[in-house]
C-alpha cells in the first residue's frame, strides 16, 4: 500500500510541477523572443534613420540627386543596408539597388521621407527583412545562450521538483501507512495498537482520533466482557436459588411452605426486574420517536414527586427537600422524566446513610433547565466516575442484595435523558456525596 500511495502522490506532485515548469518555460521563451524581436526591429529602424540622414547629406553635398556619382549605388555600399531605391519629388528613381530588373512594388517596402533644410527632396524605400535575417552572429549567439540557460533552468527545476515530491510524498504517505497498519491491527483484535510519531497537522489529528477510537474500543470491549459476566452472574444466582428450592421441594427435603414459596417469588421478581430493565434499555435509544412530548412546568412536577417519595426517605431517617432557584418549563415526556427522577432519587436513598440530606435543585442556565440531585452518601471513586452510566457497571463489585440493582438504573437515566434531547452528568467526592445533573432544553417562550 505504501508504494501505491507513494507513487500516486509523486505522480500528482510531478504532474503539477512539470505542467507549471512547461508553461513557465513557454511563457519565458515567447516573452523573450517578442522582446528580442522588438529590440531588433528598433535597431533596424535606427539603421534606416541613419541611412536617411546620410542620403540627405549626399543630396546637400552634391547639390541634387542628378549629381551623385555611380559609386553611391546601394548595392555597392554596406552603409545603405536594406535600401532598395530612392525616388525624387517627381517619382523618378534616383538611386536603386543593383540588379533590380524592374521597379519593386512600393507597398511591399518601408517608405521614409528625406528632408533637407525642412523641404522634402525624396523618399527612401527599404526592404522588409525577415526576423532571422536581422540577426547578427552575436545576436544569434546571445539568443542561443539564453535558450540554453532557460532549458538548463527547467531541467534543474524538474530534478528539484522530483526530489521535493519524493520527500513530500513520503511525509504524507508514511503516517497514512502507519494508520492503515494500526486499523488493520485493530480489526484483527489487537486493540493495544496505536499510531506512533504523529505529525503536527491534519494527518496527526486523524491519527490521534484513531488512537482515541482504539482506546474507546478497548474500554468498550472490556465493559462488554464485564457486562456478559455480570449478566451471567445476575441470572445464575436467582436461577440457582429457584432450582435448588424446587429440587428440594420435589425431593420433599424443603417443605412447600408459604415462606419458601415467597422466597421463590422474590427470585422470580428479581429476574423479571432484570429482564424489564434490559428491555427498557434496548428501547430507550429509539424511545424519542414514541415520547409523548408536552409542555411541563418543572416546579410543580418536582414538588409532587418529592412529596410522593418523602415517606420512603423518612422511613430511613433521611431529609428530602426541593430548592427552586428559578422556575422552568420544558417540552418532554412526563413518564420518561418521572422514571429518570425516580432512578436518581432511588440511588440517593440507597447510598445516603441515616440522618443525611438529599436535595433536588431546579434552576436555569441560558437555554437549558437544570435539575440536580445532591446527596450526602458514600460518593463515587474518581476511577469509577467515567463509567457510572455504562450498562451493568457498579462501583460495588460485591453485587450484594443490600446495595441492590443490576447496574442498569443510571444507564436507563442516560438513554432517556438523551432521548429527550438533554444530557446528564455526574460529580462526586468519596465520603462527601454525589451530584447528578440533568439538563433539558427550555420551552421557547
Amino acid at each position: 500500500m505504501q508504494s501505491a500511495i507513494l507513487k500516486k502522490i509523486i505522480i500528482i506532485i510531478m504532474a503539477v510541477a512539470l505542467i507549471s515548469i512547461i508553461l513557465a518555460g513557454l511563457m519565458i521563451h515567447f516573452a523573450l523572443n517578442r522582446q528580442f524581436h522588438t529590440y531588433l526591429l528598433g535597431n533596424e529602424e535606427a539603421r534606416q534613420e541613419q541611412v536617411v540622414r546620410g542620403l540627405a547629406e549626399l543630396y546637400e553635398n552634391y547639390g541634387g540627386w542628378e549629381n551623385l556619382p555611380p559609386r553611391f549605388a546601394p548595392s555597392r555600399n554596406n552603409f545603405f543596408g536594406t535600401l532598395r531605391f530612392v525616388l525624387d519629388e517627381q517619382e523618378r528613381v534616383v538611386l536603386a539597388s543593383r540588379g533590380l530588373p524592374m521597379l519593386p512594388n512600393p507597398n511591399s517596402l518601408t517608405a521614409r521621407p528625406i528632408y533637407v533644410a525642412g523641404a522634402k527632396v525624396g523618399t527612401a524605400y527599404f526592404g522588409k527583412t525577415l526576423f532571422e535575417n536581422l540577426l547578427t552572429a552575436q545576436d544569434r549567439m546571445f539568443r542561443t545562450t539564453i535558450n540554453r540557460s532557460i532549458l538548463g533552468a527547467l531541467l534543474l527545476t524538474g530534478i528539484l521538483s522530483f526530489l521535493v515530491a519524493l520527500l513530500l510524498a513520503r511525509r504524507i504517505s508514511d503516517p497514512i501507512t502507519e494508520m492503515n497498519r494500526t486499523a488493520r491491527a485493530m480489526t484483527a483484535g489487537q486493540l493495544d495498537s496505536r499510531v506512533q510519531d504523529l505529525p503536527r497537522d491534519e494527518l496527526g489529528e486523524l491519527g490521534a482520533s484513531l488512537n482515541r477510537l482504539a482506546e474507546r474500543l478497548k474500554e468498550t470491549n472490556e465493559l462488554r466482557k464485564k457486562m456478559t459476566a455480570d449478566v451471567a452472574h445476575d441470572l445464575r444466582t436467582p436461577l440457582a436459588t429457584v432450582r435448588s428450592h424446587l429440587e428440594g421441594m420435589i425431593d420433599q427435603v424443603i417443605p412447600a411452605s408459604p415462606e419458601n414459596l415467597e422466597s421463590l417469588l422474590d427470585e422470580v421478581k428479581r429476574l423479571t426486574t432484570l429482564v424489564a430493565d434490559l428491555q427498557e434499555i434496548a428501547q430507550a435509544d429509539v424511545a424519542r420517536y414514541r415520547f409523548n412530548l408536552e409542555p411541563l412546568a418543572l416546579e410543580p412536577f418536582l414538588a409532587g414527586l418529592v412529596q410522593q417519595m418523602t415517606p420512603l426517605f423518612q422511613k430511613k431517617k433521611l431529609r428530602l427537600a426541593l430548592r427552586v432557584v428559578q422556575p422552568a418549563t420544558v417540552r418532554c415526556d412526563r413518564d420518561a422524566l418521572t422514571k429518570v427522577m425516580e432512578n436518581l432519587l432511588s440511588n440517593a436513598h440507597k447510598y445516603t446513610p441515616s440522618g443525611g440530606n438529599v436535595t433536588v435543585l431546579l434552576e436555569r442556565e441560558e437555554t437549558q433547565a437544570v435539575i440536580a440531585v445532591q446527596d450526602e452518601g458514600i460518593g463515587i471513586a474518581a476511577a469509577d466516575l467515567p463509567y457510572v452510566f455504562e450498562r451493568f457497571y457498579r462501583t460495588d463489585q460485591s453485587r450484594n442484595r443490600e446495595s441492590g440493582g443490576f447496574g442498569l438504573g443510571l444507564t436507563i437515566v442516560k438513554e432517556l435523558v438523551e432521548g429527550l434531547g438533554g444530557s446528564v452528568t455526574a460529580q462526586s467526592t468519596p465520603g462527601a456525596g454525589s451530584c447528578f445533573t440533568v439538563r433539558l432544553p427550555l420551552l421557547p417562550e
